[in-house]
């Protein structure tokens, strides 16, 4: 089962990128080609077909990163 998101997190996530939009997305770049390649390469073929690449693309990095800090917030 997936973690749960809560307002908090996405207020987390909405500040982080306003703040740093660019360097935000480049540590997602990495990180995703690190920890999960294959969803990358998802969002990134997504991306492809979409009338908007670059959102496509951020709302991916948005949502996996929700749900990770979602997952490690309920291991604590």
């Amino acid at each position: 089962m997936l973690p749960v998101v809560t307002s908090d997190i996405r207020e987390q996530l909405e500040s982080a990128i306003e703040t740093g939009s660019e360097e935000w997305k480049r540590e997602m770049v990495h990180h995703l080609k690190e920890d999960n390649p294959e969803i990358n390469s998802l969002l990134l073929n997504l991306a492809n077909d979409a009338h908007d690449a670059k959102k496509v693309i951020l709302a991916g990095y948005m949502v996996y990163k929700a749900l990770e800090i979602a997952e490690q917030n309920e291991l604590v």
